[in-house]
């Protein structure tokens, strides 16, 4: 199995996409990327834009040779509307847009389901549903919280196997924190597992006690699953501390002899984390502004 993040937080976007080859198919999991409008009051700088039209390009490309596409929920920074007729002759998997989604969301999946139905694309709801193609399988979880609170909608993850060996997408549980999310996972049971980890970046806005049991449910997977690769990117890696905040985990994955990587590092690449260090860079060239002026 080939496994490719294509674009993520640590990577320089938001963004969990994914392409994924096995024997028997191709398959792109939420194809889309995205900036943060606004951080630290700040907007996104050239520096991103840039980054955000080098990854498009790349997922784009990667959209070409899939056979499958799967948008987990309906956030554009995983999935473009506006790609809607490059989904033409794929076998598309789409979160329900009519059940367990909340109305900001609801909106977004009825503006692309006209997009798809002007350009011809047919499409299958992803919630559990099991596929097998020879030695691989594909499986859809159930509807799943965005995170501790029903009020973001759901999202529907994503186990791909073959030959006995498991990759799972979990995208946007912020967590986890659900135990509708843990028993996916626990009954999966993925070797390689890619998860957005908590907002640690919004502190008590995300709620202390909700961070303290998703440290503790990342502990607790280590523990009771044979992992060999589990990767935390997404919403955590929008905080510069995040090794901080996660150094327990990293202790009890250096017990179990698992690898604990970003999204970036598992590509071996170096990490990127352009939004978060987007007031560093407004600060530093303020100063070189500053600096010009005064000679």
């Amino acid at each position: 199995m080939e496994i490719k993040i294509l674009a993520a937080e640590s990577l320089g976007v938001r963004s969990m996409a994914t392409f994924v080859r096995t024997r028997e198919v191709t398959i792109l999991i939420d194809p889309g990327a995205a900036l943060g409008p606004k951080r630290f009051g700040l907007p996104p700088d050239k520096i991103e834009w840039q980054r955000l039209k080098e990854l498009k390009e790349k997922i784009r490309q990667k959209l070409k040779e899939s056979e499958f596409v799967v948008i987990s929920h309906y956030h554009y920074d995983h999935y473009d509307p506006e790609w809607a007729k490059d989904f033409k002759g794929k076998r598309l998997f789409l979160k329900d847009p009519f059940h367990h989604i909340n109305r900001n969301q609801t909106k977004r999946a009825k503006e692309l389901l006209k997009r798809l139905e002007a350009a011809g694309v047919f499409w299958e709801v992803a919630e559990e549903k099991y596929i097998l193609l020879g030695k691989t399988e594909i499986r859809f979880s159930p509807p799943l919280n965005h995170g501790p609170e029903k009020r973001f909608g759901a999202v529907v993850s994503v186990f791909i196997k073959e030959d006995g060996w498991g990759f799972l997408h979990s995208s946007d549980l912020s967590g986890p924190v659900q135990e509708e999310a843990l028993s996916f996972i626990k009954e999966t049971s993925p070797q390689i597992l890619f998860l957005d980890g908590p907002a640690t970046y919004l502190g008590p806005r995300y709620g202390l006690d909700f961070l303290e049991i998703a440290r503790n449910n990342l502990k607790m997977l280590l523990n009771e699953l044979n992992l060999s690769t589990l990767i935390i990117d997404h919403h955590t890696l929008r905080d510069l501390n995040w090794k901080t905040w996660a150094e327990p985990i990293f202790e009890t994955a250096s017990k179990r002899e698992t690898k604990l990587s970003c999204a970036a590092e598992f590509m071996d690449k170096s990490p990127l984390l352009l939004e978060a260090l987007r007031k560093d860079r407004y600060k530093a060239f303020r100063a070189k502004s500053l600096s010009s002026k005064m000679e």
